[in-house]
C-alpha cells in the first residue's frame, strides 16, 4: 500500500513538471514572433519613397527656366559690376533662392556664380540665354535629373549679335525648405572660363 501512494505520488509529480513545460513553450512563441515582426515592418516601410509628383515636376522645370535666365542675363560690362565683392555679394542674392544652402556657398567659393559677369567684361559685351529648352529624364523619388540645352548670346553696344555659344548640361533638384531646389549643375561651363582664366593654351 505504501509502494503504491509512492509511484502515486511521482506520478503526479511527473504529470505537473510536464504541464509547467508545455506552458512556457506555448507563451514564448508568440513573444519570438511579435519580435521578428517589430524588426522587420519598419525596414519595409523606409524603402518605399514616393515618387515627386506632376505638380513637383513642372514646378521644377519652372525653377530650371528662372534659373537660367537669371544666371545668363548681365547687363552691364564694366569693371565695377565684375570685379567688386559687392557686385558679387548682389549677383549671389539673386541666384540663391535658385539652389540649396550647400551648393550656393560652392558655387560662391568656385566663383562660378559671376563668372557670367566676368565673360561680359571680359568680352566687352552683355550676355543673354535664348532658345532654352528643359527636359525631364529621371524621376527618383526624392531627387529629379533635369537636361537643357540653351545659347549664350553676346551683344555688343549698338544691340547687335557677336557671337553664340551653345551650352547644354543636366541639373539635379533636392527637395528642401519645401521646395525644389538645385544641388548641381552640370554643363561645358569650360568654354566660358577660358574667356576668363589662363590656362596656359
Amino acid at each position: 500500500m505504501r509502494r503504491h501512494w509512492m509511484w502515486l505520488m511521482l506520478t503526479v509529480l511527473i504529470t505537473s513538471v510536464l504541464m509547467v513545460g508545455c506552458t512556457s513553450s506555448t507563451t514564448t512563441k508568440p513573444s519570438t514572433e511579435s519580435t521578428k515582426e517589430a524588426i522587420t515592418t519598419p525596414t519595409e516601410v523606409d524603402n518605399e519613397v514616393p515618387k515627386a509628383t506632376d505638380q513637383d515636376e513642372q514646378a521644377a522645370l519652372q525653377t530650371a527656366k528662372d534659373y537660367k535666365a537669371t544666371e545668363f542675363e548681365v547687363n552691364e560690362n564694366d569693371e565695377k559690376s565684375a570685379t567688386t565683392k559687392e557686385s558679387a555679394l548682389a549677383r549671389g542674392e539673386r541666384i540663391k533662392p535658385f539652389l540649396t544652402e550647400k551648393y550656393f556657398e560652392k558655387q560662391m567659393a568656385d566663383r562660378n556664380i559671376v563668372l557670367p559677369l566676368m565673360v561680359a567684361y571680359k568680352e566687352q559685351v552683355k550676355l543673354r540665354g535664348e532658345n532654352m529648352n528643359f527636359t525631364l529624364k529621371e524621376n527618383r523619388g526624392d531627387s529629379l535629373l533635369m537636361s537643357y540645352t540653351l545659347d549664350l548670346i553676346f551683344i555688343d553696344d549698338q544691340g547687335k549679335e557677336v557671337r553664340n555659344i551653345p551650352l547644354e548640361g543636366e541639373l539635379t533638384f533636392l527637395f528642401e525648405n519645401k521646395q525644389w531646389l538645385i544641388v548641381d549643375d552640370t554643363y561645358n561651363i569650360r568654354e566660358l572660363q577660358e574667356l576668363v582664366y589662363d590656362y596656359g593654351n
